[in-house]
């Protein structure tokens, strides 16, 4: 029963307790136990493998970027990092600023980034999936969907015009980038992305959204 309760102290005859010292290597247990903890984190340091899951939220950029650079200090001679994407989409302008950055990284030290579809890549994170500058992959039956850009506003007149102008940016912003990473012109995706446009991962893989089906 007391291995039950055993803090790693040893008591002596007359009851005072004293500390005992562990220096053996770290057991199978504690392995695992690490490798949960870098899951939980949303990382696997062993393969350089980001999980980006669920919406695409603000603070996704910063902590894209932690991720990046703990796995460069682990790994001096880090070439790539893939991100694993499961994603209804969220904020564009997060997803642009993420755009960015692997484009910065791989532009200026030479890593890319690879971005592998498992379930989902609607929206924003479509627009995420096409711009990855490594392998861009998608699973057999995962499914991928486009669209016009989404906006509400209510409030002041010129406000509301303010913001459909700055909505319109943005559009223009996503169909450029498309149309830079995809086999499609800007025309192509200003027009089909009036309604959702729905994509299997073959379809995605004619249009030049993904480079391989995995």
């Amino acid at each position: 029963m007391s291995d039950l309760y055993n803090d790693g102290r040893t008591t002596t005859t007359g009851g005072e307790i004293q500390p005992s010292y562990d220096v053996k290597a770290p057991s199978e247990r504690d392995k695992h136990f690490q490798e949960f903890r870098e899951f939980d984190y949303g990382l696997d340091i062993d393969s350089n493998i980001i999980l980006v899951q669920d919406e695409i939220s603000q603070g996704m950029v910063f902590d894209t970027i932690s991720k990046v650079r703990l796995l460069r200090k682990i790994n001096k001679d880090l070439k790539s990092v893939t991100i694993l994407l499961n994603s209804p989409g969220g904020d564009v302008v997060e997803t642009l600023a993420l755009i960015d950055y692997i484009r910065t990284i791989k532009e200026n030290e030479g890593i890319d980034t690879n971005i592998v579809c498992r379930g989902s890549a609607m929206s924003a994170a479509a627009l995420l999936l096409t711009a990855g500058t490594g392998l861009r992959a998608a699973s057999k039956h995962s499914k991928i969907m486009v669209h016009q850009l989404s906006t509400f506003n209510m409030g002041k007149l010129e406000d509301v015009k303010s913001n459909a102008k700055f909505a319109e940016q943005l559009e223009e912003d996503c169909n450029n980038i498309m149309a830079e990473c995809t086999k499609k012109d800007k025309e192509f995706w200003k027009e089909n992305q009036r309604t959702d446009y729905f994509l299997s991962a073959g379809d995605a893989l004619e249009l030049g959204i993904i480079d391989k089906i995995i």
